[in-house]
């Protein structure tokens, strides 16, 4: 028993000695790997996070008569100004409607926005025509519509001679340009055909018969060419190789970055080429079918997620202009500025139809109450008239019904108990409820309020419109009219 214990006691002594053994290898080990790291281990680098790319809409809408000019820089930069993101996270949509104007300050104005963004789209909800055309071209792609168009970039130009004409630089290009074709081609061809007549026919020689020859044609061709001053030509000519050199630039940099450089260079010649000597008139449509085979980038409006909206709001801004003492509106807004104010579509759209079936029961009570001036008996008919309408809304919360009642009992106790006019009364009931939500400033408010009463008197008016069953669609458009109001006017919201 002792040996057995003995040996016992052995093996024990024997396998601590190997675990420990074990253990200082293993802290040598690490000792060494110790010894070959730097002093100072460097930090991992961090992950790169997927930064979040900030998105703008840019509007540039001139009136009708209005032309692009270096005056809109002073705007565009104000505007550009309010962006907080740097260029590497901003997207801007561009949204163009523009007859045109002066190409350098369109040329510019494009460089400017491109050093504010690292995208940036061009849409085009109706027309950008000249130089608004050579604003698209700064943009990675051009969203058109059917209904959109482009135009030549053949450059509209002050006449050099006469005062207030604005003339195509082709328009005083190509006179020149159609004599000399026909000069080069034509005049030495029939000269020496000339010649070799009079020789068949007189004992001349020959030098004598290509001298007359020569100035029989120059006596022929002397009176047009005389009619074409070369200043003018010369102005044209710079006009246009200078809408192709901002053409190409703008393609090369941007539309066709993504090319080898050989097509890049190739395209952007042709495209540019093409646009300004490629058309026999300034006016011409150019299509998005048009565009593509230009080979320019062109996405459909169809497949732009607001591309019917941003056609709306431009089409509002140019009534709204036509009215204002302006003529051109160049704004930006964010995209979570313009969701807030589509995201209280419901809202306003629930408030106009409040109004809406209040302001229905102006027109009956009239009718009934029309020799009662008793104030108690006029205060019990607005009450039953109220309580039959509620009974036959559609299902809804407690709380809504009870909204609509509080509502419809102001307006209709502001008109028949206070004698309030109509129109004042409900302004001031849907100001009211506007103002209570605290979701615009007072300066916003009051001009929702003045464009909702439009839509509560055009809709009790408009037997057509299912107002009870959507009423936030019902209401859209007047919501996107005051956003053009607002654009236009450059209010905040």
């Amino acid at each position: 028993m002792e040996e057995e214990e003995k040996d016992k006691k052995q093996k024990e002594v024997k396998e601590e000695k190997k675990q420990n053994n074990g253990k200082k290898a293993e802290q040598e080990n690490e000792e060494d790997k110790k010894a070959d790291l730097p002093l100072k281990s460097p930090v991992p680098p961090e992950e790169n996070k997927e930064q979040k790319e900030a998105r703008y809409l840019l509007f540039f809408v001139y009136g009708e008569t209005a032309p692009i000019d270096r005056k809109d820089m002073f705007d565009l930069i104000d505007q550009l100004n309010k962006i907080p993101t740097p260029p590497e996270q901003t997207r801007i949509d561009m949204i163009i409607l523009s007859g045109g104007g002066y190409p350098h300050p369109a040329y510019q104005m494009i460089n400017i926005v491109r050093s504010k963004c690292k995208k940036l789209k061009a849409i085009v909800p109706l027309y950008a025509k000249s130089a608004a055309t050579l604003m698209t071209l700064g943009a990675d792609e051009i969203i058109m519509g059917a209904q959109s168009e482009l135009g030549p970039l053949d450059m509209q130009m002050q006449h050099p001679l006469i005062e207030n004409l604005h003339i195509s630089a082709l328009e005083g290009y190509y006179p020149f340009l159609q004599i000399y074709n026909k000069i080069s081609t034509e005049f030495f061809p029939v000269a020496l055909q000339l010649a070799n007549q009079i020789i068949q026919n007189t004992a001349i020689k020959r030098e004598d018969a290509v001298d007359i020859a020569m100035n029989t044609a120059i006596n022929y061709v002397a009176p047009i060419v005389s009619q074409i001053n070369p200043t003018i030509v010369n102005m044209c000519y710079r006009a246009l190789a200078t809408g192709e050199a901002y053409a190409y630039n703008f393609l090369y940099r941007y539309m066709f970055k993504d090319k080898p450089e050989n097509e890049r260079m190739l395209l952007a010649s042709q495209t540019a080429h093409t646009l300004v000597w490629g058309f026999q008139n300034h006016g011409q449509v150019i299509t998005r079918e048009d565009a593509k085979l230009l080979n320019l980038y062109v996405s459909y409006g169809e497949n732009y997620d607001i591309f019917n909206m941003m056609y709306v709001i431009t089409k509002e801004m140019l009534n709204v202009l036509s009215t204002s003492q302006t003529d051109r509106a160049i704004r930006i807004i964010s995209m979570e500025q313009l969701q807030r104010l589509l995201n209280v579509d419901s809202y306003l759209g629930y408030i106009t139809f409040i109004m809406y079936k209040a302001y229905s029961l102006v027109p009956p009570l009239k009718e009934s109450l029309k020799n009662v001036t008793d104030p108690e008996k006029i205060s019990l008919a607005i009450r039953q008239a109220l309580s039959q309408s509620l009974t036959t809304l559609p299902k809804m919360p407690e709380t809504e019904k009870n909204d609509i009642a509080q509502v419809s009992l102001a307006l209709l106790e502001a008109i028949f108990i206070k004698n309030f006019k109509e129109e004042n009364a409900l302004y001031k009931v849907i100001f009211e409820r506007i103002i209570r939500e605290k979701a615009f400033s007072r300066r916003v408010s009051e001009v929702i309020a003045g464009r909702l009463v439009q839509a509560v008197k055009e809709l009790s008016e408009t037997i057509e419109i299912e107002i009870d069953k959507t009423p936030p669609e019902v209401v859209s458009k007047y919501i996107l009219q005051i956003l053009a109001f607002l654009l236009v006017y450059n209010i905040k919201f």
